[in-house]
C-alpha cells in the first residue's frame, strides 16, 4: 500500500466550493477527467478571494492595476476517483505567503474521502507598462493578504 503525506489542513481562512459532478465531467471510464480538477481549483481560487472580500479582478485592475493572481506552478495528487452524480466539495486556502508569490492549496472531497490534493503557486500581477501584452509580478498587497488570513 502506498503511503501518502497527511492531507493539508487550513490553519487560517478557508473557503468551500460545492460541485455536483456532471456526466460531461467524466472520461469514457466514467470517472472525472483529471483536467477538470484544475479547472475547478482555478474557480475555487477566485471564489476564495471573493469570500474573503477581495473585489473582482476587473475592479482591482481599474482601481489598482492588479489583473489577478496568475498561476506559475500547479500540482495535483489523485487519491480516489469520483463519477457523475456525486457531490463533492473543494476546500481552498492559502498555505503560505511569500514576498511576491503565495501557495494555495485545494482539497477535493466526497464526504470524508479525499479525492485530490492540489497545490498552486500564484502571483499578483499587473500589465507590464512597457509591453501591455505581458504581465509582471508585484509584491503581495498587504491589505489583500490581511483579508485572506
Amino acid at each position: 500500500m502506498t503511503k501518502h503525506a497527511a492531507t493539508p489542513v487550513a490553519t487560517g481562512r478557508s473557503h468551500i466550493q460545492h460541485y455536483r459532478i456532471a456526466f460531461s465531467d467524466c472520461d469514457p471510464a466514467q470517472i472525472v477527467f483529471f483536467a477538470n480538477y484544475f479547472t475547478w481549483f482555478d474557480t475555487a481560487s477566485r471564489e476564495f478571494f471573493t469570500a474573503c472580500g477581495v473585489p473582482s479582478w476587473r475592479e482591482t485592475e481599474r482601481e489598482r492595476g492588479i489583473i489577478g493572481t496568475p498561476l506559475v506552478d500547479a500540482q495535483a495528487k489523485f487519491l480516489n476517483s469520483a463519477t457523475y452524480g456525486e457531490d463533492i466539495e473543494i476546500e481552498t486556502f492559502v498555505e503560505s505567503w511569500n514576498t511576491r508569490s503565495f501557495v494555495m492549496r485545494h482539497v477535493a472531497r466526497r464526504g470524508d474521502t479525499v479525492l485530490v490534493e492540489g497545490r498552486e503557486v500564484r502571483i499578483f500581477a499587473i500589465r507590464d507598462p512597457e509591453d501591455a501584452k505581458r504581465i509582471k509580478p508585484i509584491p503581495i498587497p498587504e491589505d489583500i493578504k490581511a483579508l485572506c488570513c
